[in-house]
């Protein structure tokens, strides 16, 4: 007889309904993968071989993450999913932690002694890296998300993939080999991660070799294990912790696209910070012209004007100096003229020589001489008949 799914899990539920011992069971376990619900808590009772989900509303003693406690409740079955969970109705502590937790703490007590979670010895992880190494499994979200974010955010980043197992045996070796390769090769950062999960499907990210495996490696490393709220032995040695692996992503590459519009911006305040400038400047210039021009238009009035004062009192010199000459002139031709001989002639007076020298005594001449005397209007030739001295 063939069955459906949902015959079998209600076939099952109506088992399990039945069953007077799941109905009100007591389990004890260590307390794990605590969640706080609007309502109440998620945790988990583990032990060495087995693991069962558990539910508590408010007003149940406070479920205490590592807590070895004794649950009693009521075991669902969940016809839907086909999943088995426990529903408390009481908690009680019963020592104040289990192994797993005790191993846990005691690890990282120790590594952190050894100084292998020291800030100061953490490198800084490049925010534009060219290529990434990522160990994770090869299959499942974890690969996807790191892909589909950086190769958006940065188109010619380059992927490295190491497929690992990421829980069960041999995992922790395999990660810690990852890890050890990227450490020798080209890259300029790890991320190295999973997907959410239970404490135990995180464990292999607290054991020691893989813990060691990202405190010794010489490149950069971001931690993506689980979701925020699962802290790991790995997040606390790794450069990085990242709460997922798309946020891994986020922290290796650059935002092309806003980084472009970034550019542009502090261009565009460039040059409004240059056209500003210029405008000032244009108007310094501007003014500067403005008073030089000014400055000429003044100088040059000021020298013609300084010009024309001179050329007045040079025009006023040579006035004076002209008439000052003009009547030095006519003077002098007065005197001249006073001193010419025709007007001497003029006046009744006469120019005698003796055809030798002017005659200017009687003694110059003697009886019997031919004489010329010059009139105004011509000459009159004389002969001495006799001469008298005064």
């Amino acid at each position: 007889m063939t069955i459906t799914v949902s015959q079998l899990n209600n076939y099952i539920h109506g088992i399990i309904d039945i069953d007077g011992v799941l109905s009100d069971v007591s389990v004890q376990g260590e307390v794990t993968n605590l969640k706080r619900a609007s309502n109440g808590y998620y945790f988990s009772l583990k032990d060495d071989l087995a693991t069962i989900n558990c539910f508590c509303y408010d007003g149940v003693t406070v479920p205490e993450s590592g807590n070895v406690a004794i649950a009693e409740g009521q075991v669902n079955y969940f016809v839907k999913n086909g999943s088995i969970s426990m529903f408390v109705r009481r908690l009680t502590s019963t020592k104040n932690t289990g192994d797993s937790y005790l191993k846990y703490v005691e690890l990282k007590e120790k590594l952190k002694k050894e100084g292998l979670f020291d800030e100061d010895r953490k490198k800084v992880v490049p925010k534009c890296c060219g290529k990434v190494g990522i160990v994770t499994s090869e299959t499942g979200a974890v690969i996807h998300d790191i892909q589909t974010v950086a190769l958006r955010r940065q188109p010619f980043v380059e992927l490295i993939l190491y497929p690992v197992k990421v829980q069960g045996q041999g995992a922790a070796q395999e990660i810690a080999a990852g890890i050890k390769y990227f450490s020798d090769v080209d890259v300029d950062a790890i991320i190295v991660g999973r997907g959410g999960g239970s404490n135990e499907d995180l464990s292999v990210f607290n054991d020691e070799v893989v813990v060691r495996a990202v405190a010794m490696c010489a490149k950069p490393i971001v931690s993506a294990v689980g979701h925020g709220v699962d802290y790991t032995l790995c997040d606390f040695a790794a450069d990085r912790r990242a709460v997922t692996p798309s946020e891994a992503a986020e922290f290796v590459t650059i935002d092309v696209a806003a980084s472009k519009g970034q550019i542009k911006n502090v261009i565009a305040r460039m040059e409004n910070n240059i056209t500003a400038k210029l405008q000032l400047y244009c108007d310094k210039v501007t003014y500067i012209i403005k008073n030089i021009d000014g400055d000429i238009d003044y100088g040059f009035e000021q020298a013609k004007n300084r010009i024309a004062r001179i050329v007045e009192l040079d025009e006023l010199n040579i006035s004076n100096r002209i008439e000052i000459n003009g009547q030095r002139l006519n003077a002098n031709i007065s005197r001249l003229n006073s001193l010419n001989p025709i007007n001497v002639l003029k006046r009744g007076y006469a120019f005698v020589s003796n055809g030798k020298e002017i005659v200017k005594s009687v003694d110059n001449v003697n009886v019997g001489d031919d004489l010329s005397v010059e009139l105004i209007d011509g000459n009159v030739i004389a002969k001495v008949i006799s001469k008298e001295k005064k």
